[in-house]
């Protein structure tokens, strides 16, 4: 299991340097107004969130002190990411001790399902999509026709969308994280402070777009008056 979760780790950090190189890149596409750059870097950055997805997770469930042998098979056992990340959860707030409020853990525990249904699960269809090389057009599940609305979805996709996606993954993976290790280290305090600096950053960056971006990048006066536009996404 150690074994798993260091190579998870290396393939992590990996991936970070490789999105950093593209999210270079894109800056200086956008700051020079190369369209059709930025479009291929987006997919590209879409690419690359796709398997840092997988690859933390799997990092996430082999984390030390954490699941033991039997959990993590019946996390992998699950059908798909989203049964997964569920059963994922379940454990992990079961492995809490004793002696918690019951009513704080139940109204946090409703906070990372919501979270988790709206900026992994569902972001996670169209990041799919464009695993599998629907770019333009997206198919149904059986691939016998057109989906309209994950169609429009993917269009809509732009890069600061996928470069939040990337922060709010990496948040929330840390506060599983420190779940998962509650029972041996007290993790649970850090993770209900994680929880609150996780609502802070969605609320921080929700009006967060890519014209914002792009006029910090170019310099413009205007950017002067934008300021939910300041914080990492846009570092």
């Amino acid at each position: 299991m150690l074994d798993i979760f260091t190579a998870s780790c290396e393939n992590e950090r990996e991936l970070r340097k490789q999105a950093n190189q593209i999210k270079r890149l894109f800056n200086d596409a956008l700051r020079k107004n190369r369209d059709q750059d930025i479009e291929a870097l987006t997919k590209i950055y879409a690419l690359i969130y796709s398997a840092y997805v997988e690859v933390s997770f799997l990092k996430t469930i082999h984390t030390p002190h954490g699941f033991d042998e039997s959990y993590i098979s019946q996390i992998q056992s699950a059908r798909n990411i989203e049964e997964k990340w569920s059963k994922c959860i379940d454990l992990a707030f079961g492995r809490i001790i004793s002696g918690n409020n019951i009513d704080e853990i139940n109204n946090k525990k409703q906070i990372v399902n919501r979270i988790l249904r709206e900026y992994i699960i569902d972001p996670s269809h169209i990041r799919n999509k464009i695993a599998h090389g629907q770019w333009k057009v997206c198919l149904n599940t059986d691939n016998t026709a057109i989906n309209a609305d994950l169609t429009n979805q993917i269009n809509q996709v732009d890069f600061v969308k996928i470069d939040l996606y990337f922060n709010i993954y990496r948040l929330f993976a840390q506060c599983i994280e420190d779940l998962i290790e509650s029972p041996y280290r007290a993790h649970y305090r850090f993770f209900y402070s994680r929880i609150v600096e996780l609502q802070e950053y969605l609320d921080r960056t929700k009006n967060f777009s890519i014209e914002g971006k792009r006029l910090i990048l170019q310099g413009s006066p205007k950017s002067t008056n934008c300021h939910v536009l300041r914080g990492n996404s846009y570092e």
